[in-house]
């Protein structure tokens, strides 16, 4: 009975051990697909911006779904003009960069 109740004791923790190392792969390889998601919002705004045709005035907002990727991940991108915003997401798991358009002040 005690060597039961052990041994029961014993898987119920290593499983447990278990499930909790892969929700932490799954939510590493998430987090890489988010980041990146973010990084790739960050360069079409640049480009929106200053690439060809593109002004510094050009507004560059995407809601969530106009950017989507083949693995699964998204891009939101906020422009507040002087500073973007860009979130990045897969599954649950959500990564943002910002960046400043306008130069510092050197003082």
């Amino acid at each position: 009975m005690v060597l039961g109740a052990t041994i029961l004791g014993v898987s119920t923790v290593v499983g447990f051990i278990t499930l909790q190392k892969i929700r932490t792969a799954t939510d590493a390889a998430d987090s890489s697909k988010a980041i990146y998601a973010a990084d790739a919002g960050v360069e079409r705004c640049f480009y929106e911006k200053f690439g060809p045709g593109g002004t510094a005035t050009s507004t560059c907002n995407f809601a969530v779904g106009d950017i989507s990727f083949a693995n699964g991940a998204g891009v939101e991108v906020i422009d507040g003009g002087d500073v973007v915003k860009s979130i990045g997401r897969a599954n649950r798991t959500f990564r943002a960069f910002g960046i400043f358009l306008s130069p510092f002040s050197e003082e």
